[in-house]
């Protein structure tokens, strides 16, 4: 538990055993922490709480079992199909391992702080007008180019050799790359 929250809920659990009115703990606690104090409805939570001889300001434990869903085993499992393709898909990866979508997610992103980045852009189909501007556009340059080839060659920049990789994806879901 934080700190402050702590410190907060024994700050009111302190003026609620002097008797304070609830009004006066709010305007206490807005007064220390301005907005980064605690809610109205939390107040009023604890303060009930504390007049009913509640004597912890820790929260009460949950009931929910833990979770076993993501073992040591499956992060390793899933780490070593990441590791193999980088385009892998949540799906492809919980039947592969015969986990959950969510454990699968889980584990990429809370262990492994993964997003997802569209790895190529991939056009969308364009309006009558953009279509016409980039044709014009098109011609624009066609114009320059014929009207002085010298210079116009002169003005354009090159850099060195690059390797590319060609992956052609058919829709921008395929080209989607997990990066931390």
């Amino acid at each position: 538990m934080e700190c402050s929250k702590l410190e907060r809920r024994t700050n009111v659990k302190f003026l609620t055993k002097l008797n304070w009115e609830i009004k006066q703990i709010l305007e206490a606690l807005n007064a220390i922490y301005g907005n980064n104090g605690p809610k109205k409805s939390m107040v009023y939570k604890w303060i009930t709480r504390f007049r009913e001889s509640l004597i912890e300001c820790e929260d009460d434990h949950g009931s929910g079992r833990p979770s076993t869903s993501i073992t040591e085993e499956r992060v390793a499992a899933v780490r070593s199909l990441f590791r193999e393709d980088r385009r892998i898909t949540i799906d492809y990866m919980a039947n592969a391992k015969g986990i959950s979508r969510g454990s699968a997610n889980s584990i990429l992103v809370d262990n492994y702080s993964l997003s997802k980045l569209s790895a190529r852009w991939v056009p969308k189909a364009l309006r009558h007008q953009q279509l016409d501007r980039g044709a014009a556009l098109s011609v624009s340059i066609l114009n320059r180019f014929e009207t002085n080839e010298e210079e116009f060659l002169s003005k354009i920049v090159t850099g060195d050799k690059t390797w590319i990789y060609l992956f052609d994806p058919e829709n921008k879901i395929q080209s989607e790359v997990w990066l931390s």
